[in-house]
């Protein structure tokens, strides 16, 4: 164990930590989400990997996408990401026969985020079909997807 309460004992193999330049500190347990319910998360990106946004329950938080897998629904545990579309068609399979048309400046929505016990780091795309007029982010929830009337289409794709 370490002396330095600022420093993780480099035998430690894991735990709560902020990490900085490489160097693990002790983590301290801030409020997730700053007053203008965006997650308060500083991430350095060190492969450089492209961010984006995405709602869950009114709130900003940041993702990661790792790309489509090919999975067995029945066999694994999936979190629903919603994707806000004005139309899409699914083959007999459930993929989209051509890419969906997404609405510009829509974030995803995600149903829940590490820590809940519906959360998994696989999601399956939920497309939301809204009309022309539909102004841009205003569904922020999962809550706000299902009871928007909109028609909603599950499909089998799934991403990491």
């Amino acid at each position: 164990m370490s002396d330095d309460p600022k420093r993780v004992d480099p035998q430690e193999e894991e735990g709560v930590w902020s990490i900085q330049g490489g160097t693990p500190s002790p983590g301290v347990k801030e409020p997730p989400y700053r007053e203008d319910g965006t997650s308060s998360l500083t991430y350095s990106n060190p492969y450089g990997l492209e961010l984006e946004r995405v709602w869950f329950d009114g709130r900003i938080v940041y993702a990661c996408e790792q790309g489509e897998l090919d999975v067995e629904l029945d066999r694994i545990k999936f979190a629903e990401e919603y994707q806000v579309v004005y139309g899409v068609e699914l083959d007999a399979r459930g993929k989209p026969v051509r890419e969906p048309e997404r609405v510009p400046g829509q974030f995803n929505i995600y149903d829940s985020v590490p820590g809940m016990p519906k959360y998994s780091p696989l999601w399956r795309f939920c497309y939301v079909v809204v009309p022309r007029d539909y102004a841009p982010n205003t569904l922020r929830s999962e809550a706000d997807c299902l009871r928007s009337g909109y028609p909603i289409v599950k499909s089998t794709v799934v991403e990491n």
